[in-house]
């Protein structure tokens, strides 16, 4: 027995053998000792004994068939049309409706986010972290994803003048596009089959985790992943620099579109570049090559872990009762989401963000790809998924609950159930694996095969896209408040608790269009001072109500109609007309009703 255990810190990190796990984190820490120090024989030679030799690994067109730049370009221009129209049918009505967005939630509060990136970073980058919202508050950007990368592929959009919601819509649409192009390239460079790769790729684009998660923006940001892989292969491979480099690129692209990811695919990358690495002998160029590609990451992300660790006091950690609530069980993955046409009537009972039903097709053709002979691509991909697996069910797994302890950063995650999108990532691969076994055995029928598979994978995609419209601009009032360093604005209605600040990602998509300072905000955090003032607004406009919000820097103050009860909204108004402390800057009608700006004076 080991006693009494051991830990180690590197800076906010610590790493212990003090669980129930102990003793088989020793028994890794000493097969690793051991192949490192003693190379032969290698690790997996009983699995090649048995195999009858050495395991291939099934990487058939890592580097490519020698076509010109040219024939590259056309090809991979053909598979983006390709991605464009499945995307445009599998989010269909989304193209006729570019003015419209799933909710007025978390879409709304997505457009602030990419907008503000775009507004701040060419006018004060030094202060790209301190959104206009949630005054007097800093860094609030940090409060949720600061999703950097989407949003700096949409800012020529919003610096061209193209309107906020239609931006959103062509990346969140774009997200799709390129996460199935970059899943095609990598199963064409591991199957050298162009069908198994338009499979794999339409799995990805399409896996039903994105129809749940289509209100949020950075989680459909996968792109990154696939290319990642790509690279990881060819690190270990050749040992290349640029490949290592590549490798370290991609993953910082992926942390920058989504920090959940980012963790995620730390640990996902592990297995299976643990399985490629040791397969080809344990050599240590690649090694040292894959160090220079985190070394590159490192460089890249550290701005924003810099923000996000300097306000690590305010934002605190994620309890476990909610990280509890968002972990997967075993059931969910039976459980199928609402968006889905063709399962959806079986979505009743469901919990949020944990509706993981990952189809019948991809579980199908993965299958496939793992019945034997196999091959060290393919067990690494399923040793992949089996972290995936696990690492979605949270604290309710073996993985999980050790990230959440010793790791700090993944203390500040609230869903692990998002872990499953590595799910399907595993599926796609491996379902391009199970294609080209399956095309392989059909000689003289692939093409019609092809058209089989796909058109059944895309009959399962099928959604339903409920979608709500826009507002084209905000009322007008905010033309009124001059271009002053001093304004600070509160809008009312507020909702009456912190748990209903959603309510307030409409008046951050109206501040794309002003960026004033506002006491209002809504984010993955809700700092003290947002919650006392939605306690201290209960009974606005009363005397109380008014003198906190002088007290609180405000000065100016936006009354909506359409969003309060008549007879409410003639009260409210004729309250603030009594006062000799308030006064009327202007009254604008908007949505068949009016929006009347005040100006407070101390």
């Amino acid at each position: 027995m080991v006693t009494p255990g051991m830990e180690l810190e590197l800076g906010s990190m610590r790493l212990s053998m003090r669980s129930a796990w102990r003793p088989y984190l020793w028994a890794v820490l000493v097969v690793l000792i051991r192949n490192w120090f003693v190379p032969n024989p290698p690790t997996l030679d009983w699995l090649m004994r048995k195999a009858g030799g050495p395991l291939p690994f099934d990487e058939r067109s890592l580097f490519g068939e020698g076509l010109t730049w040219l024939q590259r370009l056309g090809r991979l221009s053909l598979v983006v049309l390709v991605f464009v129209a499945l995307t445009v049918a599998l989010t269909w009505p989304q193209a006729r409706h570019m003015d419209s967005v799933p909710d007025l939630g978390d879409p709304l509060f997505s457009i602030w986010r990419i907008a503000w990136v775009s507004h701040q970073i060419v006018r004060d980058p030094l202060r790209l972290f301190d959104g206009n919202m949630f005054h007097p508050e800093r860094l609030t950007l940090t409060y949720s994803d600061s999703v950097i990368v989407p949003a700096l592929m949409s800012a020529p959009l919003f610096w061209m003048g193209v309107h906020p919601v239609l931006s959103y819509n062509l990346l969140l649409l774009s997200g799709f596009v390129l996460s199935g192009v970059t899943m095609f390239l990598l199963v064409r460079a591991l199957t050298g089959r162009i069908g198994a790769a338009l499979i794999a790729g339409t799995i990805f684009a399409f896996y039903p985790y994105r129809y749940e998660h289509y209100p949020h923006l950075e989680l459909i940001m996968t792109m990154w992943m696939p290319l990642s892989l790509w690279a990881l292969h060819r690190t270990i491979a050749t040992g290349r620099l640029r490949d290592g480099l590549a490798t370290g690129l991609a993953f910082a692209f992926q942390m920058l579109s989504s920090l959940y990811y980012g963790l995620f695919l730390a640990a996902y990358l592990v297995p299976l570049g643990g399985a490629l690495w040791l397969a080809r002998g344990r050599p240590r160029r690649p090694l040292l090559m894959l160090a220079a590609g985190a070394a590159l990451a490192g460089v890249l992300v550290s701005p924003v872990i810099y923000a996000y660790t300097a306000n690590k006091a305010m934002v605190g950690d994620r309890g476990s009762a909610v990280v509890q609530f968002y972990s997967a069980e075993g059931s969910d993955y039976l459980k199928p989401h609402f968006r889905s046409r063709i399962y959806g009537r079986w979505a009743e009972g469901g919990n949020p963000e944990r509706q993981l039903f990952p189809r019948v097709m991809p579980v199908a053709l993965a299958a496939a790809a793992l019945w034997p002979p196999l091959s060290v691509a393919r067990i690494g991909y399923t040793l992949a998924l089996v972290v995936a697996f696990d690492g979605s069910f949270g604290l309710n797994g073996g993985l999980y609950p050790l990230l959440y302890t010793y790791v700090s950063p993944y203390r500040g995650l609230r869903a692990p159930a998002r872990f499953s999108i590595f799910v399907g990532l595993s599926l796609a691969v491996l379902a391009g694996y199970g294609v080209a076994r399956l095309l392989d055995r059909a000689s003289r029928h692939q093409m019609a095969l092809t058209a089989v598979i796909l058109g059944l994978i895309i009959f399962e995609a099928i959604p339903r896209m409920p979608l709500e419209r826009v507002w084209p601009g905000p009322p007008p009032i905010y033309a009124s408040i001059p271009p002053e360093a001093s304004a600070v604005l509160a809008e009312f209605p507020m909702p009456t608790a912190p748990v209903g600040f959603f309510f307030d990602t409409r008046y951050l998509y109206f501040s794309t269009f002003h960026w004033h300072r506002m006491v209002n905000g809504n984010s993955g955090y809700a700092p003290k001072s947002y919650e006392e003032l939605t306690e201290r607004e209960r009974d606005f406009p009363s005397e109380d109500a008014v003198e906190y919000l002088k007290n609180r820097g405000v000065n100016y103050v936006a009354v909506h109609g359409a969003f309060i009860e008549p007879g409410q909204f003639k009260r409210i108004v004729e309250t603030l007309e009594d006062r000799s402390d308030v006064s009327l800057v202007v009254a604008a009608p908007w949505e068949n009703s009016e929006s009347r700006l005040y100006r407070l004076r101390r």
